[in-house]
This record gives C-alpha cells, sequence and structure tokens, in this order.
C-alpha cells in the first residue's frame, strides 16, 4: 500500500473511532463512495491492528480506488503552533486536526469528544460518525428505513449524549449542507 497523494479539497478526514464505528454497522464503504476519504497513516495503523476485527476490511479500503487514502501525519514542526487542547489529544486525533489545519480538507469525521470541543473552537468543520447516515439519506444514497436502522445502529454502539442524539435524529439537510 502506497501513500496517497491526492487532491483533499473534496475530502474528508477521519479519525479511528469514527471509522471503527462505521465499519461496525457496515456503512464505511458507502462512505468512501460519497466522499473522498483519508486517514493518517497513525490513524490507519490504529484500525488495521493484525486480527482485530475490521482491520482486513480497512487494509481493503486501502487498497481500493474508491477507497480510504492513507497520508502520513502533519509534519511535527507545523505542530509547534497548535493549542494545547490539539496537542494533548491522543495521536490519532491529534493527528487528524493536524492535518485538516495544514489545509485542503472540506470537512472532519470525528467522535472523541475532546476532539470535538477542540474543532468548535477552532472552526474545524466536523461531523460524528452519528451523522454519516444522514449525509447519505440527503445524498439519495440510502432509503428512510436503512437510515434508521444504520442511525439506531451506530446509537447502540458509540457514546453519545441525548442532546446529541436528539439533534442528529432531526436534523434536516440545511443543516448539513456544508458536508453535503
Amino acid at each position: 500500500m502506497g501513500k496517497a497523494s491526492v487532491n483533499t479539497d473534496s475530502s474528508a478526514i477521519i479519525d479511528a473511532s469514527s471509522a471503527i464505528l462505521l465499519q461496525k454497522v457496515g456503512l464505511i464503504d458507502s462512505c468512501c463512495r460519497l466522499v473522498r476519504l483519508l486517514m493518517t497513516s497513525s490513524v490507519f495503523a490504529e484500525v488495521t491492528v493484525p486480527r482485530r476485527p475490521g482491520a482486513a476490511e480497512f487494509r481493503l479500503l486501502a487498497q481500493k480506488r474508491r477507497g480510504i487514502a492513507v497520508v502520513d501525519g502533519p509534519d511535527p514542526t507545523r505542530l509547534y503552533g497548535l493549542d494545547n487542547d490539539i496537542k494533548n489529544l491522543h495521536r490519532g486525533e491529534r493527528d487528524t486536526l493536524g492535518m485538516f489545519l495544514c489545509g485542503g480538507f472540506r470537512f472532519v469525521i470525528i467522535d472523541d469528544g475532546k476532539a470535538v470541543r477542540a474543532c468548535r473552537r477552532h472552526g474545524i468543520p466536523h461531523v460524528n460518525a452519528l451523522l454519516l447516515p444522514k449525509l447519505l439519506y440527503f445524498s439519495n444514497r440510502l432509503s428512510t428505513e436503512q437510515t434508521r436502522c444504520f442511525f439506531l445502529r451506530l446509537c447502540r454502539l458509540g457514546r453519545y449524549t441525548k442532546q446529541v442524539v436528539d439533534w442528529a435524529e432531526t436534523c434536516v439537510p440545511s443543516d448539513l449542507s456544508a458536508f453535503l
């Protein structure tokens, strides 16, 4: 598997927890067809630990043209200027947000609570995995029934607050227009 050299202006960069959630419910491949999906090499290493569920699927997706593109993490010298709220994240989340801040990505898919708070503070456009069924539905790629099924499965697997679930359940296309 080679490192990706891609035009990232229409891409999303994803962290490990979001990728794993989407893989567990069977949506990761659909997400790759919705948007050019990238992950840093540190996140890729996290999701492809041998003998872990989903590892083989992520390795295969990294080989597909409409799969996951793996990119090196951000240049460490560019991380020096980051605020502590990003520097103190776990490596995968830090690399994901650091790569976004290096430029070129439309948005981040991230489920880690501390990383989401950092996104808000820094104006980083982001969604969590729970919103991907809605994005697929609003893009006419899932039926109403499929959307509800995937949404409920993600609710059971993820650690979402009632407020997050309620908002995600009732959001409309205009709420997510920046991500469509």
